[in-house]
């Protein structure tokens, strides 16, 4: 996400924005199992949360795919432009994106 903060303006801000939102889903959705769940810390209370809470249990699903990346979501999109800004003009950032993404033996 910080490697998007020094490229192409418009890119950055959405990447930013989408961010925030997918991070929001996630920590609301955590806060909505603490409230159903009586804000009991005993894990094995917040079970069963298919039956209990449907809405809460796949409004996350939704943020995880989405700040994963996956295609037809907005996470999607807004990794792609700045990645896309970075590598395509710059040598360093390809070695870069290339040495990030590679396997460590």
């Amino acid at each position: 996400m910080f490697l998007a903060c020094g490229v192409v303006p418009t890119p950055r801000i959405f990447h930013l924005l989408t961010h925030a939102f997918f991070k929001a889903l996630l920590f609301l959705a955590a806060g909505s199992v603490i409230h159903a769940s009586r804000a009991s810390r005993i894990c094995a209370n917040m079970g069963d949360l298919r039956k209990r809470i449907p809405v809460t249990f796949s409004g996350p699903w939704y943020g995880v795919f989405a700040i994963a990346g996956i295609p037809p979501l907005a996470g999607f999109f807004s990794k792609d432009d700045p990645l896309r800004a970075f590598v395509s003009p710059n040598p360093i950032g390809k070695l870069l994106c290339s040495s990030a993404s590679s396997p460590q033996a």
